[in-house]
């Protein structure tokens, strides 16, 4: 899923990797963590957040690498 700017690939059991398109940045995630990642921005689509907003707020940015 492409989404502003980043690009999201869930595969549910296994983790989540959260890419930054233009650099080429990822980070990922899998467990507790994704399952956080998940319900939170699940929460702050709900609230009209877009994911790059979400993803400062939440300071996941620092993630990438």
């Amino acid at each position: 899923m492409i989404i502003g700017g980043y690009t999201m690939n869930d595969d549910g059991v296994h983790g989540i990797t959260v890419t930054e398109t233009e650099a080429g940045w990822s980070f990922y995630m899998q467990g507790d963590d994704a399952d956080n990642f998940r319900s939170a921005w699940e929460l702050a689509q709900e609230y009209g957040s877009n994911f790059g907003e979400f993803l400062y707020d939440h300071e996941y940015n620092t993630l990438f690498q």
